[in-house]
């Protein structure tokens, strides 16, 4: 753990070194691979709940329907509490 820090430590230290357009570009370069992982993760999630639930097969518009079915239901019980 330690040889990582370490490396961390030493490449931290060389961006920091460089010019702020390039150290902007390198953060926007991680927001946006932090951004696409976080996305598959989400997806992978999805449809393993969906496969769970014997719904991979069913389309989109089927899924959205039955979603915006659950919502109305929750709201309206909501409402009457």
């Amino acid at each position: 753990m330690e040889t990582l820090d370490l490396r961390v430590d030493e490449f931290a230290q060389e961006i920091a070194s460089w010019e702020s357009t390039r150290q902007e570009i390198l953060l926007q370069k991680l927001v946006d691979l932090n951004y696409r992982r976080g996305l598959k993760a989400l997806s992978e999630k999805i449809k393993k709940r969906l496969l769970a639930e014997n719904k991979l097969h069913e389309s989109i518009d089927e899924i959205f329907a039955e979603l915006a079915r659950v919502r109305e239901a929750v709201a309206a019980d909501d409402y009457l509490r």
